[in-house]
């Protein structure tokens, strides 16, 4: 009895601390001891036409594994995914502005780890402007909108 109520605190403190620590980028969702927490960590900026990376994390700090995840990574225009690089034992594949990151099953108190590489191209008379990197995981037990994380990359001339 003492050793569940051990683990409920621990439980219950990273859940906290996660969401104390949320700044717009990492998102945390939770089902029946599986916590996922999602991030995203794109550059501030960069430079129209040379290639640059995104790094989406995913995460299980709960006690029981995260079954069926899937990320979706959406680029917002001008933003165009070239080349994808996945944790051993995931997958993924890109389709126009998106990526599709396919875990599996994230086992309790594990991380994956997926590498974008991506490029923007502004129009000739085009000026600086910013484009979101949105990612948005799904599991079994942890719906659509959930667990979602965003960033945003100012593309300069």
């Amino acid at each position: 009895m003492i050793k569940k109520f051990a683990i409920a605190a621990v439980v219950a403190a990273i859940v906290m601390s996660a969401a104390a620590c949320k700044d717009g980028e990492n998102d945390v969702a939770g089902s029946r001891g599986a916590l996922a927490v999602i991030s995203v960590d794109a550059p501030s900026f960069a430079q129209s036409g040379v290639e640059f990376g995104v790094e989406i994390d995913a995460a299980n700090v709960g006690i029981n594994n995260v079954r069926e995840g899937r990320v979706v990574i959406t680029f917002e225009s001008p933003l165009t995914p070239r080349t994808v690089e996945a944790s051993s034992g995931t997958s993924a594949s890109i389709s126009g502005g998106q990526v599709t990151w396919d875990l599996g099953t994230l086992d309790s108190n594990t991380r994956s780890r997926l590498d974008v590489r991506v490029v923007a191209t502004l129009g000739a008379s085009e000026a600086s402007r910013s484009a979101r990197v949105r990612a948005e995981l799904t599991a079994r037990g942890i719906s659509a909108g959930d667990a979602v994380a965003t960033d945003f990359v100012t593309i300069t001339p």
